[in-house]
Protein backbone atom coordinates (compact mmCIF):
# COMPACT_ATOMS: atom_id res chain seq x y z
CA UNK A 1 0.00 0.00 0.00
CA UNK A 2 3.04 2.42 0.55
CA UNK A 3 4.07 2.05 -3.09
CA UNK A 4 0.68 3.09 -4.43
CA UNK A 5 0.31 6.13 -1.65
CA UNK A 6 3.52 7.57 -2.90
CA UNK A 7 2.38 6.69 -6.88
CA UNK A 8 -0.91 8.48 -5.95
CA UNK A 9 1.97 11.67 -4.30
CA UNK A 10 4.02 11.29 -6.53
CA UNK A 11 1.57 11.54 -9.67
CA UNK A 12 -0.23 14.69 -8.67
CA UNK A 13 3.45 16.05 -7.87
CA UNK A 14 4.43 15.45 -11.25
CA UNK A 15 1.39 16.73 -13.02
CA UNK A 16 1.55 20.05 -11.31
CA UNK A 17 4.62 20.43 -11.95
CA UNK A 18 4.11 19.54 -15.73
CA UNK A 19 0.88 22.60 -15.34
CA UNK A 20 3.13 25.26 -13.93
CA UNK A 21 6.12 24.46 -16.58
CA UNK A 22 3.40 25.01 -19.48
CA UNK A 23 1.89 27.74 -17.77
CA UNK A 24 5.07 29.27 -17.22
CA UNK A 25 6.23 28.42 -20.71
CA UNK A 26 2.87 29.61 -22.75
CA UNK A 27 3.11 33.11 -20.05
CA UNK A 28 -0.54 32.05 -19.70
CA UNK A 29 -0.71 34.89 -17.08
CA UNK A 30 -0.45 37.37 -19.95
CA UNK A 31 -3.38 35.74 -22.08
CA UNK A 32 -6.94 36.95 -22.00
CA UNK A 33 -8.74 35.99 -18.87
CA UNK A 34 -10.82 33.54 -20.82
CA UNK A 35 -7.66 31.33 -21.66
CA UNK A 36 -6.49 31.43 -18.10
CA UNK A 37 -9.60 30.10 -17.12
CA UNK A 38 -9.45 27.29 -19.40
CA UNK A 39 -6.10 26.36 -18.55
CA UNK A 40 -6.81 26.26 -14.97
CA UNK A 41 -10.09 24.34 -16.01
CA UNK A 42 -8.26 21.73 -17.94
CA UNK A 43 -5.36 21.22 -15.33
CA UNK A 44 -8.34 20.80 -12.19
CA UNK A 45 -9.59 17.99 -14.55
CA UNK A 46 -6.54 16.75 -15.09
CA UNK A 47 -5.75 16.68 -11.51
CA UNK A 48 -9.12 14.84 -10.36
CA UNK A 49 -8.77 12.10 -13.07
CA UNK A 50 -5.35 11.04 -12.20
CA UNK A 51 -6.30 11.19 -8.17
CA UNK A 52 -9.41 9.12 -8.90
CA UNK A 53 -7.29 6.37 -11.06
CA UNK A 54 -4.95 6.20 -8.79
CA UNK A 55 -7.23 6.33 -5.37
CA UNK A 56 -8.47 3.52 -6.95
CA UNK A 57 -5.37 1.51 -6.82
CA UNK A 58 -4.30 2.67 -3.21
CA UNK A 59 -7.66 0.94 -2.36
CA UNK A 60 -7.31 -1.72 -3.95
CA UNK A 61 -3.92 -2.45 -2.40
CA UNK A 62 -5.67 -2.36 1.05
CA UNK A 63 -8.28 -4.65 0.12
CA UNK A 64 -5.33 -7.22 -0.62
Amino acid sequence: MRRTTLQLVLGVVLLDAVAIGIYELADIAHRPRQSQIVFVAVWTAATAITVAVLLRRVRLARRR
